[in-house]
């Protein structure tokens, strides 16, 4: 089994899998930091939705308001 810890991240059968194998790793290698971006940037924009809400913004001198 290949040894993917954070450190060494090199698959030993990298060569030998084929290039349609090392395009679809490439793939979702690409596909999962997008979602993990996608979901990262969603929780801040909820978290500062949650501060204008609760008026945790306004202390800062954030000026903005909700239409809900």
């Amino acid at each position: 089994m290949a040894d993917r810890s954070m450190f060494r991240r090199r698959d030993p059968f990298w060569e030998v899998d084929g290039p349609a194998a090392r395009r679809e790793n490439r793939t979702r290698r690409m596909r999962s930091t997008a979602a993990f971006f996608f979901a990262l940037t969603a929780c801040a924009m909820t978290a500062f939705a949650w501060a204008i809400q609760v008026g945790v913004a306004s202390a800062f001198g954030i000026g903005a308001s909700l239409p809900f």
